[in-house]
């Protein structure tokens, strides 16, 4: 998978540019806030319809210009090749369009194109909020399942409709015989549509596990082990398959349903899951140096491009923003030397160029970037 072109027209502060990238590895350079990150996000933006930088779609937008556009062609090995095109208004929802057909439903247009992006703001899955960790559980997964995107949006919709009851009944609002009478059937719903994502979570990390495992072991020269441990709200007790946790979801609802009324929410479910990151046995949110933490979120980054691949069937594009800083030397090295071996079509962005060996330069293709332009070096 490679990106061939790619156009972008008022989104941050590039009012218009086109380039080709090399098929491996694209160096974006250039000292911050010129332009670097936001190159890369366009491509994460167009993989995933979301931005993990922006909170409204109208920050992509040039200034106070009325319309934003990524487009990209991409050439891919398992499916044919692919036109990508996503619109951002002032005034309007956003477009996404495949091949020149629009496309309302986000299912049918995440996995189009396949990315992983690793930026500073990813040191926040490790030491951040759960929150921060099942967006980038959701981010991920949605990339290689439209079935879950499916069953994400179905999840949330429930979720408001049966906290909106929970709410009325703590506040007394309305027929109270009525609403629990009606409270059973919206927990039914809730289980169904979140043994999907919990099965499926929980599938994705047991081999994301053992890959960022392998990979951890490698950026540590084999001084540190890392175990990623998946915390659902409530025990699993031993389900096995999606149709186990949704009778072990039911059972918890079930269990805190007074409390729930009392408080005017869900108390258990997909929205309070979290991840636990152990390295040498310690949890690296509490005990972990910035340094360990850095390499834990690299880790799974990387692990996550090769669990892509094994799934897809080709290796996803790679976005590493400004990661260069925060590595010592030998991290620098087995960084440099994973994304060779991957065979992904990388973009890097970076302040100078003091990091890079003379034959990884020899190799890449170099962008100078300032103001919102590139320069092919």
């Amino acid at each position: 998978m490679q990106i061939e072109t790619l156009e972008l027209e008022s989104f941050r502060n590039y009012e218009r540019l086109r380039i080709e990238p090399g098929p491996g590895l694209n160096v974006f350079s250039g000292r911050n806030a010129q332009g670097k990150s936001n190159l890369l996000e366009s491509i994460y933006v167009l993989a995933t319809s979301k931005s993990t930088r922006a909170g409204k779609d109208i920050e992509l937008i040039r200034f106070e210009d009325p319309v934003g556009r990524i487009t990209a062609h991409v050439t891919r090995e398992k499916n044919s090749d692919v036109a990508l095109e996503m619109i951002f208004s002032q005034t309007d929802k956003k477009v996404a369009r495949v091949n020149g057909v629009r496309h309302t439903k986000l299912a049918e247009v995440i996995g189009q194109l396949n990315a992983v992006l690793f930026d500073s703001g990813d040191l926040e899955i490790v030491r951040g909020e759960p929150a921060i960790r099942r967006q980038f559980l959701d981010l991920e997964i949605a990339q290689t399942s439209p079935r879950y995107v499916h069953a994400l949006g179905a999840y949330r919709k429930t979720l408001e409709q049966r906290n909106r009851l929970l709410r009325d009944l703590r506040d007394a609002r309305g027929s109270l015989d009525g609403l629990r009478e009606v409270l059973p059937s919206w927990s039914a719903q809730l289980a169904h549509h979140g043994a999907r994502l919990i099965d499926r979570r929980r599938l994705f990390l047991e081999r994301l596990g053992l890959l960022a495992a392998e990979v951890h072991e490698t950026l540590s020269d084999g001084r540190d082990s890392l175990q990623v441990v998946y915390v659902p709200s409530f025990p699993l007790d031993g389900a096995v398959d999606e149709a186990g946790v949704r009778e072990a979801f039911a059972e918890a609802l079930a269990a805190v349903a007074h409390d729930e009324m009392n408080r005017g929410t869900t108390l258990r479910g997909p929205q309070r899951d979290d991840l636990t990151f152990l390295v040498n046995g310690s949890d690296a949110r509490l005990y972990g140096s910035q340094g360990q933490q850095r390499t834990v979120a690299l880790s799974l980054k990387l692990a996550e491009r090769q669990l892509i691949e094994e799934l897809v069937g080709e290796p996803p594009i790679l976005l590493l923003d400004d990661v260069l800083s925060d590595l010592d030397d030998v991290r620098r090295h087995h960084l440099f030397d994973l994304t060779e071996r991957a065979g992904s079509q990388t973009f890097l962005s970076c302040t100078n160029l003091r990091p890079f060996s003379k034959g990884v330069l020899e190799q890449a293709r170099v962008y100078a970037v300032s103001g919102g332009k590139l320069e092919l070096q």
